[in-house]
């Protein structure tokens, strides 16, 4: 798995970067958008830990624990994500 580069100067970014919100380049100083697929990708982890609460709380797993587990899975989503990220000069529309 990569990091995303930059759409002009083709910077690498680096993922401490892009885990809490995107920057523009260090580089370059160009804005980064993400693209369609990008976001669609991203989009699909979403539901998730949704799922997993459900799943959990309907076989009656303690409350505590699905919070703690559920926790680790949102870091974990949170941390894998700017590994799907592509960058675009422009934004495109979401649909």
């Amino acid at each position: 798995m990569k990091l995303p580069r930059c759409w002009n100067c083709k910077h690498q970014f680096a993922w401490k970067d892009l885990c809490l919100r995107i920057k523009p380049c260090p580089s370059c100083e160009k804005s980064q958008y993400l693209t369609k697929e990008s976001r669609n990708n991203a989009f699909l982890f979403t539901p998730i830990c949704s799922i997993f609460i459900v799943v959990m709380l309907s076989i009656n797993v303690n409350n505590s624990i699905t919070a703690c587990i559920s926790a680790i899975i949102l870091f974990v989503i949170y941390s894998l994500l700017p590994f799907i990220y592509q960058f675009t000069n422009k934004e495109q529309p979401f649909i």
